[in-house]
Protein backbone atom coordinates (compact mmCIF):
# COMPACT_ATOMS: atom_id res chain seq x y z
CA UNK A 1 0.00 0.00 0.00
CA UNK A 2 2.88 2.12 0.69
CA UNK A 3 4.32 1.94 -2.18
CA UNK A 4 1.68 1.99 -4.50
CA UNK A 5 0.54 4.96 -2.98
CA UNK A 6 4.52 6.56 -3.11
CA UNK A 7 4.52 6.01 -6.92
CA UNK A 8 0.62 7.64 -7.47
CA UNK A 9 1.74 10.79 -6.22
CA UNK A 10 3.31 12.45 -3.21
CA UNK A 11 -0.16 12.95 -1.76
CA UNK A 12 -0.53 9.25 -1.59
CA UNK A 13 2.52 9.01 0.54
CA UNK A 14 1.11 11.87 2.54
CA UNK A 15 -2.10 10.09 3.16
CA UNK A 16 -0.55 7.03 4.48
CA UNK A 17 1.90 8.84 6.51
CA UNK A 18 -1.05 10.52 8.81
CA UNK A 19 -2.80 7.47 8.65
CA UNK A 20 -0.16 5.82 10.08
CA UNK A 21 0.70 8.21 12.76
CA UNK A 22 -3.33 8.76 13.82
CA UNK A 23 -3.36 4.98 14.56
CA UNK A 24 -0.03 5.12 16.60
CA UNK A 25 -1.26 7.99 18.34
CA UNK A 26 -4.32 6.18 19.37
CA UNK A 27 -2.56 2.78 20.39
CA UNK A 28 -0.21 4.76 22.35
CA UNK A 29 -2.83 6.92 24.57
CA UNK A 30 -4.99 3.50 24.57
CA UNK A 31 -2.56 1.98 26.36
CA UNK A 32 -1.19 4.38 28.83
CA UNK A 33 -4.73 4.85 29.29
CA UNK A 34 -5.48 1.52 29.90
CA UNK A 35 -2.11 1.74 32.57
CA UNK A 36 -3.95 4.45 35.03
CA UNK A 37 -2.73 7.57 32.88
CA UNK A 38 -5.49 10.28 31.88
CA UNK A 39 -3.66 12.20 29.22
CA UNK A 40 -5.79 14.70 26.83
CA UNK A 41 -6.42 11.82 24.28
CA UNK A 42 -8.78 14.18 21.98
CA UNK A 43 -5.60 16.90 22.03
CA UNK A 44 -3.02 14.53 21.76
CA UNK A 45 -4.61 12.08 18.67
CA UNK A 46 -5.55 15.38 17.11
CA UNK A 47 -1.83 17.32 17.19
CA UNK A 48 -0.24 13.98 15.70
CA UNK A 49 -2.79 14.19 12.56
CA UNK A 50 -1.88 17.71 12.33
CA UNK A 51 1.68 17.57 12.68
CA UNK A 52 2.34 15.51 9.43
CA UNK A 53 -0.40 17.35 7.58
CA UNK A 54 0.89 20.96 8.96
CA UNK A 55 4.65 20.02 7.94
CA UNK A 56 3.91 19.14 4.46
CA UNK A 57 1.91 22.34 4.03
CA UNK A 58 4.08 25.34 5.62
CA UNK A 59 7.33 22.93 6.51
CA UNK A 60 9.06 23.17 9.39
CA UNK A 61 7.99 26.47 11.30
CA UNK A 62 4.69 24.08 12.01
CA UNK A 63 6.66 22.36 14.23
CA UNK A 64 6.70 24.73 17.25
CA UNK A 65 3.67 26.14 16.63
CA UNK A 66 2.12 22.59 16.47
CA UNK A 67 4.08 21.89 19.93
CA UNK A 68 2.78 24.94 21.33
CA UNK A 69 -1.00 25.29 20.74
CA UNK A 70 -0.97 20.87 22.13
CA UNK A 71 0.34 21.90 25.16
CA UNK A 72 -1.95 24.82 25.76
CA UNK A 73 -5.10 23.14 24.53
CA UNK A 74 -3.79 20.00 27.05
CA UNK A 75 -3.59 22.63 30.00
CA UNK A 76 -6.59 24.08 29.14
CA UNK A 77 -8.22 20.92 29.65
CA UNK A 78 -6.58 19.87 32.79
CA UNK A 79 -7.26 23.91 33.96
CA UNK A 80 -11.66 22.58 33.70
CA UNK A 81 -10.66 19.74 35.52
CA UNK A 82 -12.78 19.08 39.01
CA UNK A 83 -9.62 18.80 41.44
CA UNK A 84 -6.06 18.15 41.34
CA UNK A 85 -6.85 14.73 41.45
CA UNK A 86 -6.95 14.69 37.53
CA UNK A 87 -3.01 14.31 37.72
CA UNK A 88 -2.26 17.49 35.64
CA UNK A 89 1.61 17.28 35.85
CA UNK A 90 2.11 13.71 34.77
CA UNK A 91 -0.85 13.54 32.55
CA UNK A 92 0.53 17.12 30.95
CA UNK A 93 3.44 15.02 30.39
CA UNK A 94 2.55 11.78 28.99
CA UNK A 95 -0.26 13.83 26.70
CA UNK A 96 3.45 15.78 25.17
CA UNK A 97 5.45 12.66 25.48
CA UNK A 98 3.05 10.93 22.77
CA UNK A 99 3.23 14.15 21.04
CA UNK A 100 6.54 14.74 20.27
CA UNK A 101 7.53 11.26 19.89
CA UNK A 102 4.52 10.16 17.24
CA UNK A 103 3.51 13.15 15.49
CA UNK A 104 6.47 15.56 15.35
CA UNK A 105 9.48 12.96 14.93
CA UNK A 106 6.89 11.00 12.64
CA UNK A 107 5.83 14.68 10.68
CA UNK A 108 9.43 14.42 9.51
CA UNK A 109 8.34 12.01 6.91
CA UNK A 110 6.49 14.64 5.24
CA UNK A 111 8.75 17.16 5.52
CA UNK A 112 10.94 14.73 3.18
CA UNK A 113 8.38 14.22 0.73
CA UNK A 114 7.76 18.15 0.47
CA UNK A 115 11.07 17.81 -1.64
CA UNK A 116 8.95 15.90 -4.17
CA UNK A 117 5.63 18.31 -4.05
CA UNK A 118 7.36 22.20 -3.71
CA UNK A 119 10.80 21.39 -5.08
CA UNK A 120 11.72 21.26 -8.57
CA UNK A 121 8.71 18.37 -9.57
CA UNK A 122 11.23 15.65 -8.87
CA UNK A 123 10.92 12.83 -6.85
CA UNK A 124 13.47 13.29 -4.65
CA UNK A 125 11.06 13.10 -1.40
CA UNK A 126 9.44 10.12 -2.13
CA UNK A 127 12.56 8.55 -3.55
CA UNK A 128 14.28 9.01 0.14
CA UNK A 129 11.42 7.69 1.79
CA UNK A 130 11.13 4.78 0.06
CA UNK A 131 15.22 4.03 0.65
CA UNK A 132 14.45 4.89 4.15
CA UNK A 133 11.77 1.82 4.21
CA UNK A 134 14.17 -0.49 2.38
CA UNK A 135 17.09 0.21 5.09
CA UNK A 136 14.89 0.20 8.03
CA UNK A 137 13.30 -3.17 6.52
CA UNK A 138 16.91 -4.02 6.12
CA UNK A 139 18.20 -3.39 8.94
CA UNK A 140 15.31 -5.39 11.37
CA UNK A 141 15.76 -8.48 9.08
CA UNK A 142 19.62 -8.06 9.77
CA UNK A 143 19.50 -7.34 13.39
CA UNK A 144 16.72 -10.55 13.90
CA UNK A 145 18.39 -13.31 12.55
CA UNK A 146 22.04 -11.87 13.43
CA UNK A 147 20.77 -11.93 16.81
CA UNK A 148 18.98 -15.43 16.73
CA UNK A 149 21.67 -17.29 15.34
CA UNK A 150 24.55 -15.54 17.46
CA UNK A 151 23.11 -13.05 19.71
CA UNK A 152 25.15 -13.34 23.29
CA UNK A 153 25.55 -9.60 24.33
CA UNK A 154 22.39 -7.93 25.21
CA UNK A 155 22.61 -4.12 24.14
CA UNK A 156 20.23 -3.45 27.71
CA UNK A 157 19.49 -6.42 29.35
CA UNK A 158 16.58 -4.00 31.75
CA UNK A 159 14.99 -2.90 28.68
CA UNK A 160 15.32 -5.94 26.25
CA UNK A 161 17.41 -8.75 26.63
CA UNK A 162 16.65 -10.30 23.26
CA UNK A 163 18.44 -7.79 21.19
CA UNK A 164 22.30 -8.32 21.44
CA UNK A 165 25.25 -6.35 19.97
CA UNK A 166 25.78 -8.90 17.33
CA UNK A 167 22.41 -8.38 16.09
CA UNK A 168 22.91 -4.48 15.63
CA UNK A 169 26.02 -5.37 13.76
CA UNK A 170 24.50 -7.95 12.15
CA UNK A 171 21.90 -4.93 10.97
CA UNK A 172 24.40 -2.35 10.41
CA UNK A 173 25.74 -5.00 7.94
CA UNK A 174 22.62 -5.68 6.26
CA UNK A 175 21.57 -2.23 5.50
CA UNK A 176 25.44 -0.93 4.21
CA UNK A 177 24.89 -3.94 2.06
CA UNK A 178 21.89 -3.20 1.07
CA UNK A 179 22.78 0.69 0.27
CA UNK A 180 25.82 -0.80 -1.42
CA UNK A 181 24.08 -2.34 -3.86
CA UNK A 182 21.20 0.07 -4.72
CA UNK A 183 24.10 2.20 -5.24
CA UNK A 184 26.02 0.10 -7.45
CA UNK A 185 22.80 -0.62 -9.62
CA UNK A 186 21.77 2.54 -9.89
CA UNK A 187 18.38 1.93 -8.78
CA UNK A 188 17.96 5.30 -7.24
CA UNK A 189 17.77 8.57 -9.35
CA UNK A 190 18.05 10.66 -6.06
CA UNK A 191 20.91 9.09 -4.36
CA UNK A 192 23.22 8.05 -7.38
CA UNK A 193 26.06 8.13 -5.12
CA UNK A 194 27.44 5.57 -3.59
CA UNK A 195 28.97 7.23 -0.67
CA UNK A 196 25.59 9.24 -0.67
CA UNK A 197 24.26 6.05 0.05
CA UNK A 198 26.33 4.70 2.64
CA UNK A 199 26.15 7.59 4.71
CA UNK A 200 22.13 7.52 4.81
CA UNK A 201 23.00 3.58 5.59
CA UNK A 202 25.33 4.67 8.52
CA UNK A 203 22.26 7.22 9.59
CA UNK A 204 19.65 4.30 9.40
CA UNK A 205 21.97 1.73 11.83
CA UNK A 206 22.41 4.21 14.05
CA UNK A 207 18.91 5.58 14.46
CA UNK A 208 16.26 2.93 13.80
CA UNK A 209 17.99 0.45 17.01
CA UNK A 210 17.83 3.26 19.14
CA UNK A 211 13.83 4.06 18.08
CA UNK A 212 13.20 0.19 18.81
CA UNK A 213 15.28 0.47 22.05
CA UNK A 214 13.50 3.56 23.31
CA UNK A 215 10.04 1.79 22.77
CA UNK A 216 10.91 -1.41 24.01
CA UNK A 217 11.90 0.92 27.14
CA UNK A 218 8.19 2.78 27.42
CA UNK A 219 6.88 -0.86 26.82
CA UNK A 220 8.90 -1.86 29.74
CA UNK A 221 8.18 1.23 31.67
CA UNK A 222 4.41 0.19 31.33
CA UNK A 223 4.82 -3.92 31.89
CA UNK A 224 3.20 -4.61 28.14
CA UNK A 225 4.22 -6.66 25.49
CA UNK A 226 2.89 -4.54 22.30
CA UNK A 227 0.79 -1.35 22.15
CA UNK A 228 -1.62 -2.57 19.87
CA UNK A 229 -2.73 -5.73 18.29
CA UNK A 230 -3.68 -4.74 14.30
CA UNK A 231 -0.73 -7.18 13.08
CA UNK A 232 -0.82 -10.41 14.47
CA UNK A 233 2.50 -11.74 15.72
CA UNK A 234 3.72 -8.58 15.40
CA UNK A 235 1.49 -6.05 17.67
CA UNK A 236 0.40 -2.68 16.72
CA UNK A 237 1.02 0.55 14.24
CA UNK A 238 3.71 1.79 16.62
CA UNK A 239 5.43 -1.41 17.34
CA UNK A 240 6.07 -1.65 13.72
CA UNK A 241 6.93 1.71 12.83
CA UNK A 242 9.01 2.79 15.83
CA UNK A 243 12.55 2.69 14.04
CA UNK A 244 11.08 5.41 11.51
CA UNK A 245 10.01 8.05 14.01
CA UNK A 246 14.21 8.88 14.76
CA UNK A 247 15.52 7.72 11.40
CA UNK A 248 13.07 10.18 9.25
CA UNK A 249 14.19 13.34 11.13
CA UNK A 250 18.19 12.21 10.74
CA UNK A 251 17.71 11.17 7.50
CA UNK A 252 15.78 14.62 6.80
CA UNK A 253 18.90 16.85 7.96
CA UNK A 254 21.12 14.41 6.16
CA UNK A 255 19.49 14.85 3.20
CA UNK A 256 19.97 19.14 3.81
CA UNK A 257 23.32 18.61 4.49
CA UNK A 258 24.64 16.20 1.46
CA UNK A 259 21.89 17.44 -1.00
CA UNK A 260 22.35 14.11 -2.95
CA UNK A 261 20.39 15.25 -6.05
CA UNK A 262 23.55 17.19 -6.52
CA UNK A 263 25.63 14.39 -7.45
CA UNK A 264 23.12 13.76 -10.48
Amino acid sequence: MFLALTMWRPAGAVAFVTVALGMAAVEYFSKVTEKGYRPAVAVGVAACVAAPLSTYWVGETALPLLISFAFIAGALGFIGADSIESGPMPNMAITMLGVVWIGVLGAFATLIIRWSTFGTGTPWGTDTLVLIAIGVVANDVGAYFVGTAFGRTPIRKWISPNKSVEGLLGGTVLTLLVMLIIGMQNWSDTWSSTSHLLMLGIVISAMAPLGDLTESMFKRNLDVKDFGTIIKGHGGVLDRFDGFLFTLPAVYYLMLVVEPWTAL
